[in-house]
């Protein structure tokens, strides 16, 4: 078999699988709030079936000066078909009614800021996170059961976070620049040696510095959840992070080089401290006894070997401040985080979050039937509006 027919074979091959999809696709029946991923979706296999039949076309003429275009074109043909195959079509080919709690909530923070109002996204099953692929679609990921519980709602606002920040990269960027460059000064001896310890250290603090660019961007995500949820969020966030295992609390220092998150317990500390500034001292107060009594009982003490010192949470609140001023998340209303009721409150579901912790931490044992009641009336008043009836339009 020559180039020809090499290349030929796969352009065949992509023609028939790019139609596989579109036949799948629009063949599944979604919810109206997946009508415009569908769509992006769909017009991307659209197109790419057209370069297949282009590429075909000229494969026919066999012309060996356009060889390296057709070989270029075929390679994005695959690896383009593979993404959408392997990650892209999974949320509307198994789409499920557990869905339609968190896809309100998606497309709702989506709809409240002005750089993401016409973004369409979807969402899948898996640990809690989100490709934040704006150029064609955030997949938000949500385990199963947070998917269906009002309490944990609001973890998907930290997710957004991360597409504000690939929708404003350039300038949040530049902000956890500065913030790196505060924290290398803050690392920098007095006096420094000219010898191979004096090396040592130089390393050890550029660890440090690179493993802070990933640490602010976690927690300005973290911010921007409590900047949207309010109460709701910290109660959420504490919550899902108390796996009351060790790792929750304590990490080795050659792990935390390589870490994404910092230690949960050091966001839960920063994160108490913003809500308390935001002016919920007395729940801050209690989340952070809460995980200090676990830390107690686990005999743990607080030791993150460099990569965080006290003398550093007034600089990095400072750099998340900047941050939150520059992506211009929705920020909660002192009504919505009263927790009281939310019938009357329309669109946002931050009062139904912020409603629902204040019912569960008034009775556990009667949360459930409380919960199940609410969401079988939004089920019904939501139908026809938001989540409607499977349909194939």
């Amino acid at each position: 078999m020559n180039m020809w027919s090499i290349l030929r074979a796969h352009n065949q091959a992509a023609l028939e699988n790019t139609q596989k999809l579109v036949q799948s696709l629009t063949g599944t029946q979604v919810f109206s709030e997946l009508h415009p991923y569908r769509e992006r979706i769909v017009s991307i296999c659209l197109h790419l079936r057209t370069m297949a039949e282009k590429n075909l076309e000229d494969l026919a003429q066999e012309r060996e000066v356009i060889v390296e275009d057709i070989l270029s074109s075929t390679q994005q043909l695959i690896r383009t078909i593979r993404l959408l195959s392997a990650r892209m079509v999974a949320p509307i080919l198994r789409v499920s009614t557990s869905d339609r709690l968190s896809l309100w909530t998606i497309m709702w923070v989506h709809r409240e800021h002005p750089r993401t109002g016409t973004v369409p996204a979807c969402l899948t099953s898996g640990d809690c996170s989100v490709w934040p692929f704006v150029h064609i679609a955030p997949i938000y990921y949500f385990p199963f059961l947070e998917q269906q519980s009002l309490l944990y709602q609001p973890l998907i606002f930290h997710e957004f976070g991360h597409v504000l920040y690939v929708v404003h990269g350039p300038e949040l960027d530049a902000l956890v620049g500065d913030l790196q460059g505060e924290i290398e000064d803050a690392l920098v001896p007095p006096s420094q040696r000219n010898d191979r310890y004096s090396d040592t250290q130089a390393l050890r603090r550029q660890t440090i510095v690179d493993t802070w660019y990933r640490w602010t961007q976690e927690l300005f995500c973290d911010a921007v959840g409590l900047t949207i949820g309010g109460p709701a969020y910290l109660h959420a966030f504490s919550s899902y992070l108390a796996t009351m295992e060790r790792g929750a609390f304590f990490r080795d220092a050659s792990d935390l080089g390589a870490s994404d998150p910092p230690v949960p317990w050091l966001r839960i500390h920063l994160l108490a401290e913003r809500a308390s500034r935001l002016g919920f001292e007395s729940l801050a107060d209690e989340v952070i006894s809460e995980w200090n009594q676990v830390a107690d009982a686990m005999k743990v003490r607080q030791d993150y070997h460099g990569f965080y010192d006290p003398s550093l949470e007034e600089k990095v609140a400072r750099a998340i401040d900047d941050m939150l001023i520059e992506a211009g998340p929705r920020k909660f209303t002192e009504t919505e985080a009263m927790g009281l009721g939310w019938e009357s409150w329309g669109d946002s579901p931050v009062p139904l979050f912020n409603n629902a912790w204040t019912m569960f931490k008034k009775s556990v044992t009667e949360f459930g039937q409380w919960e199940e009641e609410v969401l079988r009336s939004l089920g019904v008043s939501y139908a026809a509006e938001r989540a409607s009836s499977l349909d194939h339009s």
